[in-house]
């Protein structure tokens, strides 16, 4: 006999995914997902602390389940997060005149959101950032990245908190 959600008794514990990243010295991580390897996409290309979004994002299906994540940094730091599924919006089941979609699209798109994490240091400074492209850091520590001003006005899909002191990242999709 099976548990389906509509079957579970009151007061069953959820389970959420659980991803464990090792991130070595050189900034390459080992990752884990339930106890099982997460391989990344390419076997010659080690995940990266680089490509931390996009691993984030294949552990969570590109964001479609929710995953705790748990990064265990070389010096015995841990960092432990919940990385949420993407809310999904409902379709408009009405018909909309033309003349109605027209005023839409006219109307201006301010839009106020509110972005949340945790993990950071009480009164801790927490900067802001909207990912614009990545770089990968060499073997010398240092990075490099050339930036298409282009990119600048295009939409954004996900937003950065970074703590200042604590060095808590906490990544967020906005919505579309």
């Amino acid at each position: 006999m099976s548990n389906s959600p509509a079957e579970t008794p009151p007061g069953s514990p959820i389970a959420i995914p659980l991803a464990v990243i090792t991130v070595s010295e050189r900034g390459t991580m080992n990752v884990s997902c339930n106890r099982h390897d997460f391989p990344p996409p390419k076997p010659d290309a080690p995940w990266s602390r680089s490509g931390f979004g996009d691993l984030l994002d294949a552990i969570s299906d590109h964001r479609t389940r929710t995953v705790r994540v748990e990064v265990h940094e070389f010096d015995g730091s841990v960092f432990t997060d919940i990385v949420h599924a993407a809310r999904r919006e409902h379709a408009i089941t009405d018909v909309q005149s033309p003349s109605t979609m027209r005023r839409a699209r006219h109307r201006p798109t301010n839009q106020l959101i509110e972005v949340t994490g945790s993990g950071f240091i009480p009164g801790e400074d927490v900067t802001l950032a909207l990912p614009v492209s990545s770089a990968e850091g060499s073997d010398g520590g240092s990075a490099r990245a050339v930036i298409d001003m282009s990119q600048l006005v295009d939409h954004r899909s996900e937003i950065l908190l970074i703590g200042r002191i604590s060095g808590v990242i906490v990544t967020e999709s906005l919505p579309s």
